[in-house]
């Protein structure tokens, strides 16, 4: 006798043995009860999910003997004949190999005949995508306003090929992929009708390499019962199908965390002999992540479709993780998978992603960088370090960084110490502030002389830049003259009176840095000069552009590393 693969043998017969599509069932068990059945039906949906098999058993059912109904007998004559694709009331075509007009215009002749012994005239056309448009179009009038005996049924795994003049005029039925618990469950009751014994992990790999289609899962345990014979066993499941073990996964994973290269390099090498396409590891890799991420979720390890065993391994595995750097890589080795299949080399890129991976450091987080005493930034030669939160000046907070730490040099790291920021841009603060009250007196007017005004007024007007940028660009066209009754004489050169009077109302501010910058207590009066700058000041212009230059980058530097914006 000849043998009958479980795909065919076990193919279902009634719309009860149908599993997986019970929203498409009950409605047309309902479409039945009601006597409510369309003209045109269309099922759509991924390959091996019921949807032809669905087909053929609503043409048994309309050509039940005794009449039309849900609850028919498969074993009667009309029935089998159907089943077997023999029933001449049902067409059944393949709308690849018959999708031109003239094919469409013969069904259209062939549908105006009565049946011959049941009560409607069935056209199950397959692959309905493949149809040529004017195929198509030579469907549509016959297809909205069938005979009365007519009944069409189109399947197809391509709905969106299929022109909406033809979806408008059936009834759409989207078969979903099918839950590896009812893929187990159905292989389990097919085992014990052929007298065959399968271990619970056998079961759960053919499932998943099934992937949500029955056919396939019933494909596959035909293969895995050649290799074993009546008693399978996981690990000639995996022999038989080529599939990757779990613990070369963990070995995988062990890799990354341990930052161990040699053991890296021996798991790849284990992966190359299985002869399983790079994608198809990738895929692996991708899924174990995604099992260890699920693990560090409350309850999350429950919705692993796995035997307990392999659930604590994983419960244990992911505890040694954080959630963080488990992102990080799952979105490193889904980008690899869409454009590995298109490699000259995909094991190359597989290797060279997973030591990609090795060089990756460990997440922290915010609150451990600053409690870890320093702050290192990546592309830069440049240190920001954080002392003990009981000796960090009260005036000053993280959040300080980006407007104080200006005076930072690039040649060599830095430290900058948040309660001696000031320090660096002149110690501007409350106690040095103190000092110049004590220092305030006509004695250090007497002693301040213009030379040292001239020599600290480009660093002054840096100072300037930090707290008023817009006084300080009227400034850099600035020269100190004279001093005279303790005002500093000041020359600006090729500025409006608006930017004078922006210089008058700002008098108490630029008074106040005076005093901190020269140690006395001076004002300054303000002299116009001609329209032309000096050299002195384009001297002094291009230094301070350079350093307000540095600060900005240095400022974008903080920015980025802290995942912040400007707020101005």
């Amino acid at each position: 006798m000849t043998y009958k693969v479980l795909s065919l043998k076990w193919r279902p017969q009634v719309f009860s043995d149908i599993v997986g599509q019970d929203h498409v069932t009950k409605t047309l068990v309902n479409a039945f009860k009601k006597d409510r059945v369309a003209q045109g039906y269309i099922f759509t949906g991924p390959r091996g999910v019921g949807k032809t098999t669905t087909a053929r058993i609503l043409s048994m059912a309309l050509n039940a003997e005794g009449g039309t109904r849900y609850d028919f007998d498969p074993n009667t004559t009309i029935a089998m004949e159907i089943s077997q694709g023999r029933a001449l009331d049902v067409l059944e075509i393949d709308g690849a190999s018959n999708r031109g007009i003239e094919e469409i215009r013969n069904l259209r002749e062939q549908i105006k005949f009565a049946p011959m012994v049941g009560q409607y005239k069935v056209i199950i056309i397959d692959e309905v995508h493949m149809l040529t448009n004017p195929a198509f179009n030579a469907l549509l009038r016959t297809l909205e306003e069938p005979p009365a005996h007519g009944k069409f049924i189109f399947c197809t795994t391509d709905i969106h090929k299929v022109p909406a003049t033809i979806i408008s005029r059936c009834q759409r039925f989207d078969f979903n992929r099918i839950a590896t618990d009812t893929i187990i469950s159905r292989i389990t009751y097919i085992l014990e009708k052929e007298k065959i014994k399968a271990d619970e992990d056998s079961l759960q790999t053919i499932a998943r390499k099934a992937d949500g289609s029955m056919r396939d899962g019933l494909s596959i345990l035909d293969q895995v019962i050649s290799f074993c014979g009546s008693d399978i066993s996981y690990e000639q499941t995996v022999s038989a199908l080529g599939i990757i073990p779990n613990d070369l996964y963990f070995d995988y994973t062990k890799a990354l965390i341990d930052k161990n290269g040699t053991l890296m390099i021996e798991v790849l090498d284990r992966f190359g002999r299985y002869g399983v396409p790079a994608s198809e590891v990738n895929n692996g890799i991708r899924n174990h992540l995604k099992n260890l991420l699920y693990s560090k979720i409350t309850n999350g390890i429950d919705l692993l479709d796995m035997n307990k065993e392999n659930k604590n391994l994983y419960f244990v595995h992911a505890a040694d993780w954080d959630n963080r750097d488990l992102l990080r890589i799952s979105q490193t080795v889904s980008d690899v998978a869409t454009y590995i299949n298109r490699s000259d080399d995909p094991y190359l890129i597989l290797e060279i992603t997973a030591l990609k991976l090795l060089e990756m450091d460990k997440s922290v987080s915010l609150d451990e960088l600053f409690n870890s005493g320093r702050l290192h930034m990546d592309g830069n030669d440049q240190t920001i370090e954080k002392k003990n939160p009981e000796t960090i000046d009260k005036n000053h907070s993280p959040n300080d960084l980006s407007k104080d730490s200006m005076d930072i040099e690039k040649k060599a790291p830095v430290d900058i110490v948040p309660e001696k920021i000031d320090e660096t841009n002149n110690n501007i603060d409350s106690t040095d502030k103190e000092e110049d009250g004590n220092n305030n007196n006509s004695d250090s007017i007497n002693e301040l002389d213009i030379d040292e005004v001239q020599q600290k007024w480009k660093g002054f007007i840096e100072k300037v830049h930090i707290k008023k940028p817009s006084i300080a660009s009227i400034l850099d066209k600035s020269i100190p003259l004279r001093i005279e009754n303790g005002l500093i004489i000041i020359q600006i050169s090729g500025v409006l009176d608006f930017h004078l009077n922006m210089i008058e109302n700002n008098t108490e501010v630029i008074n106040d840095m005076l005093g901190s910058e020269f140690r006395s207590n001076i004002g300054f009066s303000i002299e116009k000069g001609s329209d032309e700058p000096t050299d002195n000041l384009d001297e002094n212009k291009n230094i301070v552009s350079e350093n307000i230059e540095k600060n900005e980058q240095l400022r974008d530097k903080i920015v980025d590393l802290f995942d912040g914006e400007i707020i101005t």
